[in-house]
């Protein structure tokens, strides 16, 4: 800002006129407060804010969306669940609505929460056309290998297509979710079913590679200002509980003990410390109920009931996810120190105030 004495001397000096010192005046602090409302802005900005809805009317169609398909689905569920040519006509029917409803609320009026939705619903359809098509019968041979492959390149196909249409950031999670079961499928196939005995080491390489595709579109929007940021959510919402479940599955259904608890608190911790460096609260949601879980574990040694078990677990729980939520960015900052200064920050959102 240019002080007033400036303006004086360059008046006395004829360089400007005293009526144009004055627009000058207004000029500049009109500028000073829009830069002021953009940084406040910028400091309000959620870096993992996700385009659900518009307003309710989003709500009101996404809605009418659930009940006609619900209607659908009970209309013809005996079909549906009689598998074969029946399954793959109702589920392609279902499938061509979805598009034709995707042309109008997603195309045109472009609305979020309902093209979501629809999303979910072709993929569904889609997979559904496959299973139905491609059946052991069909195929003249009795390996669901086969199926599930066949099935997956289908689901594939349609859901790139639909990306290719719309370009629904979600659909994109729907397409790696159909590269793994092919992917899985193969595997099945190749070792004759053997592989299904290490499912949570394939579950967890799964895992790995949707968050890989996250951070690919994650490190191509650092300041989470495009659709690329919407992508890396789904896909982070695909890859957490996959890696979460992988690892700490077995310390319940195996060998629950103490150590297991502990051992599961410090991996969501670990979980937790990776969703801070990334910055992304998405990846912690899938390992709040193994959370929840070894809380409840380590407080059975106490003389509670069930009923309060149960509500001091949530209460902790709860506890937990609002300290580190209002607390965000202060853990962050703590997290991040030892990074500083690394080449591995320019691939990760800035650190905010």
């Amino acid at each position: 800002m240019i002080s007033r004495a400036s303006l004086t001397g360059a008046i006395s000096a004829g360089i400007i006129s005293a009526d144009q010192a004055d627009k000058l005046v207004s000029y500049l602090s009109l500028q000073a407060e829009n830069i002021q409302n953009q940084q406040a802005s910028e400091s309000l900005h959620d870096p993992e804010e996700v385009r659900f809805t518009r307003g309710f009317h989003d709500i009101f169609i996404s809605l009418g969306i659930l009940i006609l398909f619900a209607g659908y689905g009970v209309g013809f569920g005996d079909s549906l669940t009689q598998g074969g040519l029946p399954r793959a006509a109702i589920a392609g029917a279902a499938a061509i609505i979805t598009w034709v409803l995707a042309e109008w609320f997603t195309k045109i009026k472009k609305l979020a929460l309902p093209s979501i939705l629809l999303t979910g619903l072709f993929g569904g359809s889609i997979a559904l056309v496959g299973f139905g098509l491609f059946t052991p019968d069909v195929l003249n041979n009795d390996s669901e290998a086969i199926q599930v492959i066949l099935s997956s390149i289908f689901a594939l196909v349609g859901a790139s297509l639909f990306y290719w249409r719309f370009k629904v950031p979600i659909t994109l999670t729907v397409i790696v979710a159909g590269i793994m079961g092919l992917i899985v499928g193969a595997l099945t196939l190749v070792t004759d079913t053997k592989i299904l005995d290490y499912l949570s080491w394939v579950s967890l390489v799964c895992g790995l590679f949707a968050f890989g595709c996250a951070m690919y579109f994650d490190t191509k929007d650092t300041k989470r200002e495009t659709l690329n940021t919407d992508k890396a959510f789904w896909l982070h919402l695909l890859s957490a509980p996959l890696i979460v479940h992988s690892i700490l599955s077995g310390m319940y259904f195996e060998q629950q003990t103490e150590t297991y608890a502990l051992v599961s608190i410090a991996v969501v911790l670990a979980f937790g410390a990776v969703a801070l460096i990334i910055d992304r609260r998405a990846m912690l949601v899938a390992a709040l109920s193994y959370l929840g879980f070894a809380l409840a574990y380590l407080l059975e040694s106490a003389d509670f009931s069930a009923s309060q078990l149960t509500a001091i677990s949530l209460v902790l729980l709860g506890s937990f996810v609002l300290l580190l939520g209002s607390g965000w960015n202060v853990a962050r900052r703590i997290v991040m120190r030892p990074l500083a200064g690394t080449t591995l920050t320019t691939y990760l959102p800035p650190i905010r105030n």
